[in-house]
This record gives C-alpha cells, structure tokens and sequence, in this order.
C-alpha cells in the first residue's frame, strides 16, 4: 500500500457554493460521470474550505468550482489540487476538453 502523499490524483471533486449552484453541479457530474470520469459532489452544502479539504484528502486531481457567477455565466472554474492553478471554461466545453487531453 502506497503512503497517501505519494497517492495518484485522479477524478473531480464537484464544489457548489449557494443553492443556486446546486442543480449545475449535479449537471456537471452526471457528465463527467457519462464521460467515464471519476466525479464526486459534496451532498452536505459545506463551506467552500470544508470541500477543497475533502477534495484534497481524497486525493481527487482537480476541483470543479461552481459558484453564482459560474452560474450566471454558465461555466466551471478547474482548480488543479497539485499546482493550485485555476482555469474558467464554459460548462458546455468541458467535456469535449476532457476528451481531447485524453486522446
């Protein structure tokens, strides 16, 4: 068994912020679960902190920030959990992108 700091990163950790980002967020893992990704979203509506701890801890590689002006404006913000580095795509390209770094 490997120690969990040399654990491979792998999958996405689904972060709401706010009830309006509730629904999207389920839209958005449900994709990238039919896309054959590893997804997970936070079902007990914690604090922003609370998840990116949990995202971290079960080593997933990068979080999917939806919060309201991802919502207003129908994008997702990647947060790369190993370099920290964040990316705002629209929601309607993320899986098309996923498909083209996996080829």
């Amino acid at each position: 068994m490997q120690p969990e700091d040399s654990a491979i990163r792998e999958g996405y950790y689904v972060i709401t912020l706010g009830d309006e980002a509730w629904e999207p967020g389920f839209g958005v893992t449900a994709d990238l679960r039919a896309a054959g990704e590893v997804a997970e979203i936070d079902y007990r509506r914690r604090s922003m902190k609370a998840q990116m701890r949990t995202a971290d801890k079960e080593n997933f590689r990068w979080a999917a920030i939806i919060g309201e002006d991802e919502v207003q404006q129908e994008t997702v913000t990647l947060r790369d959990m190993d370099s920290g580095e964040q990316e705002t795509i629209p929601q309607s390209e993320l899986i098309s992108r996923l498909s083209a770094e996996n080829d």
